[in-house]
């Protein structure tokens, strides 16, 4: 770049840039706000807690689990629903049981409302006969709420080994949810039990 006939060099550029150091920065601020709302625009996947969600199971007795699936708002609750029910069945499994009965279950969903102000005080920069300039104008929009809504499955279960019993409400075998549950949740069966 040249200025007043001197060749000048990449850090003398920035100095004399019309437009102030600290909006240069913004780039690289907005970089990094897409980059966490990126990370944040996915749904929870099938697992353990982690920092999407995912599941949580304990033993309460010999045949008895209890499993709960926490997810974020990008995750239906019919998503978060089946997570818990794949859940249930590989517990069944993993504990040598081969079919489970449901001895209660809940599905709520938790609302977090975060008001997004409707002020702002926005910068600009330019340059007047050659000097540079910047000035900071206030806007004014209408507040706005956003509220995500994060899904929550949480299933009581009772063990057993051998055959399903015919026309048991709310008897499902294990296995055979693993096989049709798992392709819709995104588990390939051939890694599976």
């Amino acid at each position: 770049m040249m200025t007043n006939g001197k060749d000048v060099g990449i850090r003398d550029q920035w100095i004399l840039s019309p437009i102030p150091f600290a909006y240069r920065r913004f780039p690289h601020t907005i970089a990094a706000v897409l980059m966490v709302a990126t990370l944040f625009a996915c749904a929870t996947p099938y697992g353990g807690k982690g920092f999407l969600g995912g599941f949580t199971d304990s033993q309460i007795d010999q045949n008895t689990f209890s499993v709960s699936v926490d997810t974020n708002g990008f995750t239906s609750q019919q998503t978060t629903s089946m997570h818990a029910f794949y859940r249930a069945a590989e517990l069944t499994v993993e504990h040598g049981f081969d079919y489970f009965v449901i001895a209660d279950d809940a599905s709520t969903s938790t609302l977090v409302a975060t008001a997004m102000p409707g002020d702002t005080l926005g910068s600009t920069a330019g340059a007047v006969y050659s000097a540079p300039t910047s000035g900071r104008t206030p806007t004014t929009y209408a507040p706005t709420t956003v509220a995500p809504v994060f899904p929550n499955s949480t299933l009581i279960i009772r063990t057993f080994k051998g055959s399903k019993p015919e026309r048991a409400l709310n008897t499902y075998d294990a296995r055979a949810v693993m096989k049709y549950l798992g392709s819709q949740i995104g588990i390939e069966q051939d890694k599976k039990p």
